[in-house]
């Protein structure tokens, strides 16, 4: 951000003489028609310059979004606290996650090397920024309550982008952690051992539960739990907040298959709400696929893309306290998926076979001379290549009778040595494929059912297979927090401060997704995407953030000294992308302007 933009222009003189100013352009003038320079000689003594980035946009969204002024209102603050307020500080806090500055300790240094923070915050001194200033507002935050906070902010980004929220998507996810953290505090969340979803059971987490709108995949609710919480207890706490943030009951809540439990589905309709997701494999929900799957005679075709999937639906219900449910089982195929499943279902048969072939020479030798430990073997097999379904094995014996002397030693001379038998086991396997199993097996490839308690006049079978197929968008915000955003590893060490960090996060995430939400809108309501963006592409039409907010890099503020001892101000001249980045990101140009950024009275 401290490289300089060459091309610039001089837009805010502080004090300049009108003789100077007017030689100055004069000479300019004339020295462009005639081709002599008749200017007097004039050497600019310092010309200082300064990056601005991108952080006038940032300035924008937060102060359309209210940010700092809503949490002011509601957290109170100290009265010793006579700079920085709890709203600046999270704005800074806020600002430093998307600079990839996530230390605390390190926000100080970042306000002391760039311009960031002066632009969006241009009466706080870069010190004013020091970690314990932070933690005190994090502190602040939880004693007052993170979803007091949450659900303002947010319902006031609803309002004021328009977000549509008649669908919900929820996805829960592990964020690991390093080192010691202090769990001996009774407040926040539990640092422990639990599930690890990146299969690191030597490192520590916490459960970060995320929910989003359909529209843009804009986040709606966060929240933290201990380590070791298992995501099938998460469901319904999440439902029942987005119920409190949204003040509504009838949008329809996409999950995946771990909400579907008698307990989860029983309270979410008891309490007039609405869900939809995959049914688990566990045999009473297998029992049901599988019987509709087999009585179904008709299907109903589905354009989806550049193919045609195929959906019906089956009655399903259930007992719970002693009451009966009576819901709708939806079975959707998937062309892509049979395809795979398919594939995936010939190497697993195919791998068993090599894998019992490769057993076989191996045998009554080592560890493979008994009954017990070959049949171990086979099983091992089976369930690697999950398997057991298509192939059994049956373990042969045929003993190999030999004869040796009954004494030790040589026999005397013409004296015929007596002999026994010796018996020794020799195994054999034989593996048996079981083909109508297996042709049943690929036949149901590319079915999979869901469950909902909506019904057919509210939720059709397309509107269905549209929500489940979008579940993909709280789990690809999962990734870009952990990837692009570096979630992890957290470098706050107190549990009640993480908590409040990840609220913070997540309105970083927000932002993030309204600037990609207002660009994408813009262009798709003028009908022409951006030319000149991305390398060896025209007609961009689905920008990253990441991407727009980079064009303004080499973006810089400056100062020129004037040979009459005065000093003008300056800010890069906006290219023509900029601008039209500008333009669709509602941005109004004089955001980059000398006077709204550096002017402090």
């Amino acid at each position: 951000m401290k490289a300089q933009q060459r091309k610039s222009t001089a837009i805010a003189p502080r004090h300049p003489k009108p003789g100077w100013t007017t030689l100055f352009l004069f000479g300019m003038l004339v020295s462009q028609k005639t081709g002599r320079d008749i200017m007097p000689d004039v050497v600019m003594k310092s010309v200082h310059t300064e990056g601005v980035g991108f952080a006038p946009i940032l300035r924008c969204y937060f102060d359309k979004c209210r940010i700092q002024q809503i949490i002011d209102d509601n957290v109170p603050l100290d009265p010793r606290r006579k700079v920085l307020s709890h709203g600046e500080a999270c704005v800074a806090m806020i600002t430093g996650i998307l600079f990839q500055v996530l230390q605390l300790y390190r926000l100080c240094r970042f306000a002391f090397d760039t311009t960031v923070l002066s632009v969006i915050l241009p009466h706080i001194a870069p010190h004013e920024y020091f970690d314990d200033r932070l933690a005190d507002t994090l502190d602040a935050i939880y004693d007052y309550g993170i979803g007091n906070l949450e659900m303002p902010i947010t319902r006031e980004m609803i309002a004021q982008f328009d977000i549509d929220n008649h669908v919900c998507h929820n996805d829960p996810t592990s964020a690991s952690v390093y080192g010691e953290y202090n769990n001996k505090t009774s407040e926040g969340i539990k640092i422990t051992y639990g599930h690890s979803k990146k299969h690191r059971q030597d490192l520590k987490q916490f459960v970060w539960s995320l929910s989003v709108s359909s529209d843009s995949a804009f986040p709606l609710f966060q929240q933290a739990y201990n380590g070791n919480t298992a995501d099938v207890n998460t469901y319904v706490e999440q439902w029942t907040r987005l119920v409190d943030l949204l003040d509504r009951e009838d949008f329809l809540y996409v999950a995946d298959s771990k909400l579907i439990t008698k307990e989860n589905m029983a309270h979410i309709h008891d309490h007039d709400g609405y869900f939809i997701a995959p049914a688990p494999m566990y045999e009473s929900y297998k029992k049901a696929f599988f019987a509709a799957l087999e009585n179904h005679h008709q299907e109903r075709l589905i354009p989806y893309k550049d193919q045609t999937n195929r959906g019906f639906e089956a009655p399903f219900s259930f007992s719970h306290n002693q009451k009966e449910y009576e819901f709708r089982m939806i079975i959707l195929y998937d062309q892509g998926l049979a395809s795979r499943k398919r594939n995936a279902l010939h190497n697993r048969a195919e791998k068993t076979r090599q894998a019992f072939a490769e057993l076989t020479p191996r045998l009554n030798a080592y560890q493979l001379k008994t009954r017990e430990s070959i049949d171990k073997a086979c099983n091992d097999i089976l369930r690697k290549y999950q398997s057991a379904e298509f192939f059994t094995y049956t373990i042969s014996n045929e003993p190999v009778v030999t004869y040796k002397n009954k004494k030790k030693g040589r026999p005397k001379n013409g004296e015929e040595p007596e002999k026994v038998e010796v018996i020794t086991d020799h195994f054999s396997v034989a593996l048996h494929f079981n083909e109508t199993a297996f042709e049943e097996a690929l036949y149901r490839c590319g079915y999979y059912p869901l469950i909902t308690n909506k019904s057919q006049e509210d939720l059709s079978i397309e509107e269905a297979m549209m929500a489940h197929k979008h579940q993909y968008k709280p789990e690809h915000i999962n990734r870009r927090a952990k990837s692009g955003f570096k979630l992890e590893p957290v470098y706050i060490h107190t549990p009640k401060r993480i908590e409040v960090y990840l609220f913070l996060f997540k309105i970083a995430l927000q932002l993030v997704i309204l600037i990609e939400r207002t660009a994408r809108k813009n262009l798709q309501a003028r009908d022409k995407g951006l030319d000149n963006f991305m390398p060896n592409r025209k007609d961009v039409r689905n920008p990253r953030a990441e991407n727009m907010l980079k064009a303004f890099e080499y973006v810089v503020r400056g100062h020129m000294q004037l040979p009459d001892g005065t000093s003008c101000g300056f800010v890069s001249e906006l290219t023509p992308l900029q601008r039209e980045i500008l333009k669709i990101l509602e941005v109004p140009d004089h955001f980059f302007s000398y006077d709204y950024l550096f002017d402090t009275s």
